[in-house]
């Protein structure tokens, strides 16, 4: 998910400077930071207007992804943020979801805690066609991942 008040580098390489001081108002689209990767200098540029804060020292080694300023935005409304779920998945049997749902969450790469219970509760009730069926769907998605 892409989240504007988090400027991110997109090239491995090493910070030469900030165009910005810390706090200072800088506009959409324009160039905050000059990176030097593979002896080129580029300059990265900011996706919305705000105040911005630098995240790491000039000199500092960046690979791509990681965090090289934060904003404090003009318009908040563009930022939409995604809470962590605290729980793991089917923890909470009035959540609603099915054993079956809850093991292709798992699949998927949600936080399930211990398999065995979850694959236990999911078979427990099925007869052994059902639990084929259940298996075959399950082991599908396993290898899709």
């Amino acid at each position: 998910v892409f989240d504007p008040s988090e400027l991110r580098s997109d090239v491995t390489g090493k910070v030469v400077r900030f165009l910005y001081e810390d706090g200072a108002e800088v506009a959409a689209n324009m160039p905050y930071v000059e990176c030097e990767a593979m002896k080129m200098i580029m300059q990265l540029r900011t996706t919305e207007a705000g105040k911005i804060t630098n995240a790491v020292q000039p000199g500092a080694i960046i690979g791509a992804g990681d965090l090289l300023a934060e904003m404090e935005l003009k318009d908040p409304s563009k930022v939409k943020k995604i809470l962590p779920v605290t729980e793991p998945v089917g923890s909470n049997e009035a959540d609603g979801i099915s054993p079956m749902g809850n093991a292709q969450l798992v699949l998927a790469g949600f936080e399930g805690g211990d398999i065995e219970p979850l694959v236990s509760k999911l078979l427990f009730d099925l007869n052994a066609e059902q639990a084929v069926e259940s298996v075959d769907v399950l082991f599908g998605k396993y290898l899709d991942v």
